[in-house]
């Protein structure tokens, strides 16, 4: 019989059954003996990744003195797991340049190097890093220049044919890898996480911070694909900016790049850490080690500033390092063949959103995108933060006013949608039996549906489901569109706090109500929201065309739906109140622990309040220095705290009377 160490590992290098067996590992990027036993003396984690070997930062050079070999062998002798760079991008052809040259691909080592080192490294090897996979398909897509160089990838006309096409590829490169003998770690850096996740990848790891979306939206990404999947996961930070990294010694750093001050603060890196490692995370490391390390004048190494987050980081992580069960109260379920990215990444390159790159965005991506902006303010950059370089916050990161939610698929199961009380549909949906089913499944065990008619749709045609809905949509032959600029509340709904709203005008689709009781209208009593009760729990029915203004070429939120939006949000057993600039998320761990993580955007301090709905017996902050104001409120306990600027509290809440 294998050891656990042994059964475990065996695991990873199978795929991703091995869903929540991964040990928790962390560290930095280094090439070079030297540098890889200084991450080690200097208690840096327990993990390395060995970058590219075309890769040109660092001190160190590779040649036949320098190589992978070596690098493998330190990690041996210092002790330390490790994956390396295996590829960039897609392709099989060579195409260095990075994205203002379409993408960059690149495969680094061949069969007959990654087979001797998976022998020789054993256990300690992880896997091979697959580096900025979805970033280079959406590089490719924009321009049809690029596209003609793979012209295969990139033959699809629709939305399921983008990602058939991206998943196709993930996958066959996937199966490259495993038949190599190890484990394939897609790194997916946009918004097609899910992808890396359907295609069977042995784990997703998410680029985080460098010119990429919002680390609250990705790590949302996250959190749902890997309750969809049941699929560990990870993160690396990037500290490039501008095309800069951090770096507090030039003369052991000499490239041009690494810059006293440079790319991003220390303090992005410690709240991308503690976010990601209470929304889960297995791996967390750091690319480049010029922010991790500096000489201490003596010939021997210090740690710099990055160096001294991770260390803490890892101080702390190694002594709680049982997995993380994220509470969101939320689920926001997209259609599987979504494939909508935001703009304005890579220093502007690409000016709008796109879908799988290739595709115009249409009104049903708007819904998406603008109410996601109600849950992740100001996640959307704009050309002139980007061009102004004022978008680390938000940009980088974002808000979350109503509490953390997590993103899953339409493929998603009823089992995996029951862990979130309430789901709400946004974007276009492809309304399939399975879904529906699915839908009908959840909604009977007790959850809480927000559904737009536009996406109980399927190949043109409205799909009835009276039963589900408690109405009809449409009236005979004819679907009736009505017109209006108000909405006006009829019954009391969770978290909308006034009666009437002045809305810009919207076109709300006619239904019949049969079961289903009108909560609010528009001036001619046509129905806007209706809720109807099925089985154990509650479907939420809106009229207007994707709850948006109706004006073509407008995008706005409707305010009525933001407040409903954000009163499904705040149900949970935790609330947080706050001054604004904070983004928190909750999650179990062990059998009697809750975790409340508060993270402080802005460049003052902030007050925030949590309320635990649940039976508490003790709480103690865990991570960071504040007072804690300890309150009892009929049905919670409250607990106040003060986040520094740009900082983070751990707040640990023991369950139980």
């Amino acid at each position: 019989m294998l050891s656990p160490t042994l059964a475990c590992l065996a695991a990873i290098v199978s795929g991703p059954s091995c869903a929540q067996d991964l040990p928790l590992l962390v560290g930095g990027h280094a090439h070079g003996e030297a540098n890889i036993q200084a991450l080690a003396d200097l208690g840096l984690g327990n993990f390395v990744w060995i970058p590219a070997q075309c890769y040109s930062m660092g001190n160190t050079p590779w040649d036949e003195h320098n190589d992978i070999t070596r690098d493998v062998q330190a990690c041996l002798d210092s002790g330390l797991r490790f994956m390396f760079s295996v590829r960039r991008g897609l392709s099989d052809v060579t195409r260095a340049g990075g994205y203002t040259y379409g993408g960059h691909a690149d495969e680094f080592h061949d069969e007959g190097t990654v087979r001797a080192i998976v022998q020789r490294a054993g256990e300690a090897l992880i896997g091979v890093h697959c580096e900025e996979m979805d970033a280079d398909f959406l590089q490719q897509a924009l321009r049809p220049s690029f596209r003609t160089r793979t012209p295969e990838l990139f033959a699809f006309t629709d939305r399921a044919g983008g990602r058939k096409a991206l998943e196709d590829r993930l996958g066959l490169l996937g199966a490259r890898y495993r038949d190599w003998g190890t484990r394939d770690i897609m790194n997916m850096c946009v918004t097609f996480h899910h992808s890396g996740f359907r295609a069977g990848a042995g784990l997703v790891i998410a680029e985080l911070l460098e010119h990429l979306p919002t680390t609250e939206l990705q790590l949302a990404y996250l959190r749902g694909g890997a309750r969809q999947f049941s699929a560990d996961w990870g993160v690396w930070v990037s500290p490039w900016w501008i095309g800069k990294v951090p770096c507090e010694d030039k003369q052991m750093w000499p490239a041009e790049q690494a810059q006293p001050k440079g790319g991003h603060s220390a303090s992005a890196f410690r709240r991308c850490l503690y976010e990601s490692f209470v929304s889960g995370a297995r791996l967390l490391c750091c690319q480049e080690t010029e922010p991790l390390i500096a000489g201490d004048g003596e010939g021997g190494y210090r740690l710099a500033e990055w160096g001294r987050e991770l260390k803490s980081f890892w101080q702390y992580a190694r002594q709680h390092d049982e997995p993380m069960d994220p509470i969101a109260s939320l689920g926001v379920l997209v259609d599987k063949d979504n494939g909508w990215a935001p703009a304005h990444l890579w220093i502007d390159w690409n000016l709008t959103e796109s879908v799988w790159g290739k595709l115009p965005a249409d009104r049903s991506d708007a819904m998406l995108a603008e109410y996601l902006d109600v849950l992740l303010p100001g996640f959307g950059r704009t050309r002139e933060a980007v061009m102004e370089r004022t978008d680390t916050y938000p940009g980088y990161f974002a808000a979350t006013p109503v509490g953390p939610f997590d993103i899953v698929s339409s493929d998603v199961s009823a089992d995996a949608l029951s862990h979130y009380p309430s789901v709400v549909l946004l974007g276009g949906i492809r309304m399939t039996p399975e879904l529906l089913a699915n839908l009908r499944k959840y909604v009977a065990a007790g959850g809480t549906l927000l559904i737009n008619v536009l996406q109980m749709i399927r190949d043109e045609s409205f799909v009835q489901d009276e039963e589900l809905l408690g109405a009809t949509i449409g009236a005979g032959q004819w679907t009736q569109i009505s017109s209006s600029t108000k909405i006006l509340c009829k019954e009391p709904i969770p978290g909308v706090t006034q009666d009437e709203f002045e809305e810009p005008w919207y076109a709300p689709v006619n239904v019949s109500p049969t079961s289903a009781k009108v909560l609010a209208t528009d001036h001619e009593g046509h129905a806007v929201l209706l809720r109807n009760s099925f089985g154990e729990g509650t479907v939420l029915l809106s009229t207007p065309e994707y709850m948006q203004e109706g004006w073509a070429g407008q995008r706005h939120t409707l305010g009525f739906f933001r407040q409903v939006l954000a009163g499904l949000a705040a149900a949970g057993p935790v609330e947080v109140s706050s001054e604004g600039d904070l983004s928190w998320l909750a999650a179990r761990q062990g059998q009697s622990s809750v975790l409340v993580l508060l993270v402080n955007h802005a460049s003052d301090a902030r007050e925030a309040r949590v309320a635990w709905r649940e039976p508490a017996r003790s709480a103690q902050v865990e991570v960071g220095v504040c007072e804690l104001v300890v309150g009892k409120q009929p049905a919670a306990t409250t607990y106040t705290v003060s986040v520094p600027a740009q900082d983070v509290i751990l707040l640990r809440i023991a369950q139980g009377a």
